[in-house]
């Protein structure tokens, strides 16, 4: 079995232990990054009791830069912020005139308050708080995230690891691709793929030669369940390394031209 299957999927472990090393030997010994720091840190959670969102940011000595999104929008919102205290942060969010147009007030918990992590004492890998929006508005939301990866590359090219030159480009055709198997649109989904390919199941792989092949077999890769994986994740600010993007945990993976390039249903 190629790097494309059981290595990809079960990235997710290996990642987290790398992230644990990473932050053992934080420089500071607490959330603040080191002062050169360029590493994307990426969470993902909820604001509120259903609203999905990603947010990426980075964190130099104790300034934070970064920028959230809804799943259910997919634009981006810029964040400023500082971490306080070594555990504690302040984030506001700018609309694009830069006006704050919402807060992020919480910490980094040493304990998980919801148990994804059990009993583990943690550092950064956990974010809480209360979400308040801004203006006149008096809405406030409490706010969960988890540490899903760290990546290289910049809040303005964060694609360039994997050799992607415009990082709308990659979003664009991740977001139609997303979009098309949720609808279950098979000709959209065949022709966003780069051939030839092999899928991934767990009854085992097939090579497939060309689109006309994919649409034919479309049942048997894309199952409920695996549609229900792809629909779950949110195609922008994704996990990103050499080899490729991906969306989910290792389900999809683009190429730098945002060509599907490999396919895990596990």
């Amino acid at each position: 079995m190629s790097s494309w299957g059981r290595i990809e999927k079960n990235a997710r472990i290996a990642i987290a232990i790398i992230l644990s090393l990473m932050f053992a030997i934080s420089a500071f010994g607490d959330c603040r990054g080191d002062r050169d720091s360029h590493l994307l840190r990426n969470y993902d959670g909820t604001i509120g009791d259903n609203a999905h969102v990603r947010m990426t940011i980075t964190v130099n000595d104790d300034a934070i830069r970064g920028e959230y999104c809804y799943a259910s929008q997919l634009m981006n919102i810029s964040l400023r912020g500082r971490v306080v205290d070594g555990s504690r942060f302040v984030i506001d969010a700018f609309d694009s005139s830069g006006r704050i147009i919402g807060r992020f007030d919480g910490e980094f918990p040493t304990k998980d308050p919801r148990g994804k992590f059990g009993d583990s004492e943690l550092q950064c890998e956990v974010m809480v708080g209360t979400w308040s929006a801004g203006g006149n508005s008096f809405e406030k939301l409490p706010f969960y995230l988890t540490l899903e990866s760290q990546t290289g590359g910049t809040l303005e090219h964060r694609y360039s690891v994997a050799g992607a030159a415009d990082d709308k480009l990659i979003d664009r055709t991740a977001q139609r691709f997303w979009e098309a198997v949720k609808r279950g649109d098979k000709q959209t989904v065949a022709s966003l793929v780069k051939y030839p390919i092999t899928i991934y199941t767990k009854k085992g792989y097939k090579k497939i030669r060309h689109a006309e092949s994919l649409v034919r077999n479309y049942d048997v890769i894309f199952t409920p369940g695996y549609v229900d994986a792809i629909s779950k994740a949110i195609p922008k600010n994704m996990f990103v390394r050499d080899q490729g993007i991906m969306l989910g945990a290792g389900d999809v993976w683009f190429g730098p031209d945002g060509k599907v390039i490999a396919l895990n249903n596990f």
